[in-house]
């Protein structure tokens, strides 16, 4: 790779003529660097082999030679760029070229998709935001609950396919009695760095969890044989093997608080280890030490694109929170789409007064209808909506609202979470619903830490949730478990009493959902359809119920690669 300082004379040279062919002699070359004649011959050595220039000598004196600029400025710093990012150094590449995301797109976009490097397979993908949080039991969003998945591993885990849960670090489990359950453990489990996985791992992650409310019946832990332990519970819960897959509960190590910078590179013991990650760039490289079936893929790249729908989504809306899309190559490129197990919805706050009105909520519940939404947005924001009446396609709990006779609003606060392309359109849209009735809306923006904890004062919350296809626990978990949903619903709804009812199977998912829907403290919005665009050499690219695929299952056909080693 040329350095800084061949760049910068090359530079000189560039500007000193513009850009055009010229004749010149050595020593008047030498003049505009400065330096000695001898010097300026290796120069122009040096940058003709790098194809910068032509340089076509004439002997004898008073004689010019010719001199040919192959390369423009910004070709050459396009490909230094190219090569800085090559080495992963991204920083350094997006600092030559100014910070200027359309200069660095094409750049990027020929990263994207599959290819070969250094006969490992790699897989680029665009992503719209930075993910510096990858710290399991903090508030994660959609995409970081996926890509945690990939780092870390729970006792148990949910198989997507069939909605059932399943042994991960814990290959059997039994229950002993109505409060206690064994759990059985692979051996020579071993952290990225390492390290073997111990109980004292364990018990310090399930130790940490009892301060929320969905794990804050766990008791206590004890060791019955070196790859054994038992959990002891305060009270039965015949959710416990599905309660130990969540995100929240994925094993993390028992110094991990001791670790800097942990929540962006983050230990685990899954299939991917965290490589690189900044405000450019998240690398994920297969862990060789992995114990299931190590990963396929050898490497997958998400880089951040901000600014780039228009590149990646000609005549979209450009590239957000519900598509994660490759850029296809010119061999067969495949999409596969479903309608999501989730939905996006308005939940009415019981901490402020006005809300605890049924009529107010009712109200709402008219003038707030999806289609009347959906109406209020461009056709190229609503296309991948589907209108909802409960929390997921197949449910209907939402009943058509009689409008009430007078409006009990004249503002209303309605808060949401940064960096969602979407939310700020649909909050323009509900604004100018409840525009007709004189409501005047005020918008307030968190980061999703604090709107995750319900931190802040609003009447009405934006958001959208998935749940894994497992929804007879992931719904109750997420109605009963969220903080956001907590507090503003336990001022008026029963929530412990339900929780401990779902715990003893006296409770289920569609009668909790029915009860928050009906009486219109929650109110359903609309279902997203999932997208997932890829290269068609990949295999086993399956789109799961977080819009992403799982990366150590997916894999490339190398005979479809005309890029693959010989």
């Amino acid at each position: 790779m040329p350095t800084p300082r061949l760049l910068q004379q090359y530079r000189r040279l560039h500007q000193h003529f513009g850009g055009q062919d010229a004749a010149a002699s050595l020593q008047q070359l030498a003049d505009i660097l400065p330096c000695t004649r001898r010097h300026m011959r290796s120069l122009l050595a040096q940058m003709q082999q790098l194809g910068w220039l032509d340089w076509q000598s004439r002997a004898g004196r008073g004689q010019r030679s010719l001199l040919r600029f192959a390369q423009s400025l910004e070709q050459l710093r396009q490909n230094q760029a190219a090569q800085l990012l090559e080495q992963g150094r991204v920083e350094q590449a997006a600092a030559l070229l100014g910070g200027d995301p359309r200069q660095l797109a094409p750049i990027l976009l020929a990263r994207l998709g599959r290819r070969w490097s250094q006969d490992r397979q790699v897989l680029g993908v665009p992503y719209y935001r930075p993910m510096p949080n990858l710290y399991p039991g903090t508030p994660l969003r959609r995409s970081e609950r996926h890509l945690v998945s990939q780092i870390f591993n729970g006792l148990t885990r949910i198989n997507e396919e069939k909605g059932e849960v399943e042994g991960d670090l814990a290959h059997h489990w039994q229950q002993h009695g109505d409060a206690e359950w064994h759990f059985h453990l692979r051996p020579a489990v071993r952290w990225h760095d390492g390290r073997e996985l111990t109980q004292d791992d364990i018990a310090a992650t399930l130790q940490r969890l009892r301060r929320w409310p969905l794990f804050s019946h766990l008791r206590g832990i004890r060791r019955l044989a070196p790859h054994s332990l038992a959990l002891e519970l305060e009270r039965p819960d015949r959710w416990l093997p599905w309660l130990l897959a969540d995100s929240a509960a994925l094993i993390l190590p028992a110094d991990h608080d001791k670790r800097p910078g942990f929540a962006s590179h983050p230990v685990g013991t899954g299939p991917y280890r965290v490589a690189a990650n900044d405000a450019h760039r998240l690398s994920l490289q297969a862990f060789d030490d992995y114990f299931g079936y190590r990963a396929l893929l050898d490497q997958v790249d998400i880089w951040m694109m901000p600014k780039l729908g228009d590149e990646l989504e000609p005549g979209g809306p450009g590239l957000c929170d519900l598509t994660v899309e490759i850029n296809p190559q010119p061999v067969r490129p495949q999409t596969e789409m479903s309608l999501e197990a989730g939905v996006y919805f308005l939940l009415c706050d019981g901490r402020a007064p006005a809300m605890r009105d049924s009529q107010a909520r009712q109200w709402l519940a008219h003038v707030l209808a999806p289609l009347a939404i959906m109406q209020q947005t461009a056709p190229a924001v609503r296309q991948y909506w589907v209108a909802a009446s409960g929390l997921l396609p197949r449910w209907h709990h939402a009943k058509p609202a009689a409008a009430p006779t007078r409006t009990p609003f004249s503002r209303l606060r309605l808060a949401f979470y940064e960096q969602h392309p979407e939310y700020q359109l649909i909050a323009d849209a509900i604004a100018r619903c409840l525009r007709p009735f004189g409501v005047e809306l005020e918008c307030r923006k968190y980061s999703y830490g604090d709107w995750e904890q319900g931190r802040g004062e609003a009447e009405l919350w934006l958001g959208s949730v998935n749940f894994t296809r497992a929804t007879d626990y992931a719904i109750p978990a997420w109605l009963l478990g969220t903080p956001l949903l907590r507090g503003c619903l336990a001022p008026e709804l029963p929530l412990d009493g339900w929780l401990d009812g779902w715990r003893q199977g006296s409770e289920n998912a569609q009668g909790l959902a029915a009860a928050v829907v009906q009486t219109h403290w929650l109110l359903p919005l609309f279902h997203n359809w999932l997208r997932l665009n890829g290269p068609g050499q990949i295999e086993d690219f399956r789109l799961n119920s977080l819009g992403w695929f799982d990366f150590k299952s997916a894999w490339l056909r190398p005979e479809d690669m005309s890029a693959a080693p010989k």
